[in-house]
């Protein structure tokens, strides 16, 4: 059996499956529970508040309810308070949470994350620089 092969066997064995990217950019909660879940690379990381959600998503944007969302490798929550920055005279936007800015590539990834363009903070760009890159925001694929 190959080492992937095996990995896959073990994971599943363990009862979550490995990341899966096509999810990305859904919020997801469990039946019947307040905390929502947002699916970033492919894990599931926990929404710690309302500030967060107000912080990030367009106004409106609702979680799917899924009975399966434990299968979903749970990664780090997200910071409470994260936000979507960028420099001043500078195109990147970048979710910051969790002490990293993390380059989200294109419009596209923006709006399938239902991110809010119009919630973009616009800080100089030395803050910005002094903050750690983390992985690229990845959209979803099919």
């Amino acid at each position: 059996m190959s080492t992937a092969a095996s990995t896959d066997a073990a994971t599943a064995a363990a009862g979550t499956v490995a990341p899966d990217p096509k999810d990305n950019g859904s919020l997801r909660q469990l039946p019947d529970s307040p905390q929502i879940y947002l699916i970033l690379n492919g894990l599931r990381r926990w929404v710690p508040d309302m500030t967060t959600i107000g912080n990030l998503f367009v106004s409106g944007t609702t979680a799917k309810s899924d009975p399966n969302l434990g299968d979903i490798e749970e990664g780090a929550p997200l910071t409470s308070g994260a936000v979507l920055a960028q420099a001043s005279g500078s195109d990147p936007i970048y979710l910051v949470t969790n002490s990293k800015k993390m380059w989200i590539p294109s419009m596209d990834i923006l709006n399938s994350y239902h991110f809010d363009l119009g919630k973009v903070q616009v800080v100089a760009p030395i803050l910005l620089n002094s903050i750690p890159s983390g992985p690229d925001v990845q959209g979803p694929t099919s």
